[in-house]
């Protein structure tokens, strides 16, 4: 089966090449104490062992670990383990140490926050505070990256992957580990193009020049991206109504910025013709980013061709996937998170909630259009073919949960394909990907069986016999 190249429109480029090439290394568990038991087997890389992957929600509703955990495995080397959703990290005293950080001069402004417990910090810090250092401990790490970044690129192509969209990690943090200098050194021999998206700031003018210096075929700004809120594991996810198992009276998360700004930034960025792409988990996120992509294509409509994004959109009201049928708006989401933590869905928002999550087959039946990508390395190593079956069988690759997650909102192989080649070149707002058209340019993926004839169960092992890249084989 020939198909168009395939593109992952939501990756974190970065860190993923850092995870590829063993810089960074998976680590999870179910307790605090069963995560800080395997710090001892990370390898140490430039004086750190890093580690990514846990999850705080899988150890209790809000049961956060501490640094003494991680001390009494490993006291003499800085230790820094990053979640797997990249929304918070978790650091051993001498970490703590070596980056001189203390209650007193922990950054302000920004969103998040450092926990502090009767022994001061706990080594926990949350959403932009957590990523402002997080940039400053992998900074030495793109020593290397025009090799390590090779070797990626050619991993991705095994799996069909021809295009991706690289998106900030953080909105409001100075270093957003978006990296298109660094991405520049590979060009002449890159396998992928590269589709990035910086944070959206109040200050236009560096975005301006970025925009106009990066505007090849292979390695292109895309627009922008920002956070309108954070997840339902930290309950930092902005929802309508109080979270089942509340923190507080009247817990029902919050925006990462305020909501006035959020608006300005949309209205802002579309008036200057550049896409934005917004990170909305909560119904109450979804619901203002609808709104205001709604006002804001009344004001400031996109050139042609263009699209914004909602990115993830994972506790969704029902009332309002009508909203998401707009003209240059795409819905960007990730099929593999539907199996992250799904065990915990009901104790994060309760069960009302969770049975109206990642409703796939409602937004295209209102007409949405949607994207698909992965979010990596949220989730490590899942392949295009992968991600078209959780959202057919919305299953795991084990075939839990055996009765499936929602199974009203599956969708089929063609649309899953669609949304994984064409429907993610939207999201990207690229017209000259996704297809096998004339004029189109020659990213191809030959598969070794028809799709769309073979069993649902088939689908993920399904093997890529050859991808092409601007017409060369890779």
């Amino acid at each position: 089966m020939i198909v168009p190249g395939f593109i992952d429109a939501h990756v974190h480029f970065f860190l993923s090449v850092l995870l590829y090439n063993k810089k960074l290394t998976y680590i999870h568990g179910l307790t605090e104490k069963e995560v800080a038991a395997q710090v001892a087997d990370l390898p140490t890389v430039n004086g750190w062992k890093i580690g990514i992957g846990w999850y705080s929600s899988e150890f209790g509703q809000n049961v956060y670990p501490t640094r003494r955990s991680i001390d009494a495995i490993c006291m003499d080397t800085p230790v820094a383990l990053i979640s797997g959703d990249a929304h918070t990290i978790w650091l051993n005293t001498k970490a703590l140490e070596m980056m001189s950080i203390s209650e007193s001069n922990v950054p302000t402004g920004m969103s998040g926050e450092a926990l502090i417990d009767r022994e001061g910090l706990t080594g926990v810090f949350l959403e932009a505070v957590a990523i402002h250092y997080l940039a400053k401990i992998l900074d030495p790490l793109k020593a290397d990256f025009a090799t390590e970044c090779q070797r990626y690129m050619h991993h991705l192509n095994k799996m069909g992957i021809t295009t991706v969209g690289d998106v900030a990690l953080t909105g409001e943090a100075e270093d957003d580990l978006v990296y298109p200098e660094l991405y520049e050194t590979v060009q002449g021999e890159s396998s992928v193009r590269i589709n990035f998206y910086p944070a959206m700031r109040e200050e236009i003018e560096t975005i301006k020049k970025v925009a106009q210096n990066y505007q090849s075929e292979t390695l292109r700004f895309g627009g922008v991206k920002q956070f309108f809120d954070g997840v339902t594991s930290t309950h930092t996810a902005f929802m309508k109504e109080e979270y089942t198992y509340p923190y507080f009276e009247g817990d029902i998360g919050a925006p990462l910025i305020a909501v006035e700004k959020m608006q300005k930034l949309i209205l802002k960025a579309n008036e200057n013709g550049w896409p934005i792409r917004i990170h909305t988990i909560g119904d109450r996120a979804i619901r203002l980013a609808l709104e205001y992509y709604q006002e804001s294509l009344r004001r400031f409509p996109l050139p042609e061709g263009k699209y914004n994004t909602l990115e993830h959109l994972e506790v969704m009201d029902a009332n309002d996937i009508p909203l998401t049928n707009q003209e240059q708006l795409v819905i960007s989401v990730q099929p593999s998170h539907l199996l992250v933590g799904w065990e915990a869905l009901d104790a994060e928002v309760g069960p009302v909630r969770a049975k109206q999550m990642f409703p796939f087959r409602n937004f295209l039946e209102a007409g949405a259009v949607l994207g698909f990508g992965t979010d990596t390395p949220v989730v490590v190593d899942v392949s295009p073919l992968e991600s078209i079956y959780y959202a057919v069988a919305r299953k795991d690759l084990s075939g839990n949960p055996s009765e499936g997650l929602m199974l009203e909102q599956r969708i089929s192989v063609a649309e899953a394909l669609y949304a994984h080649t064409k429907g993610a070149a939207l999201a990207l707002s690229r017209v000259d990907i996704g297809g096998l058209e004339p004029g189109m340019l020659a990213d191809i993926c030959v598969l070794d069986q028809n799709i769309l004839l073979a069993p649902t169960e088939k689908v993920p092992n399904t093997k890529v016999i050859a991808t092409y890249f601007n017409g060369a084989i890779q």
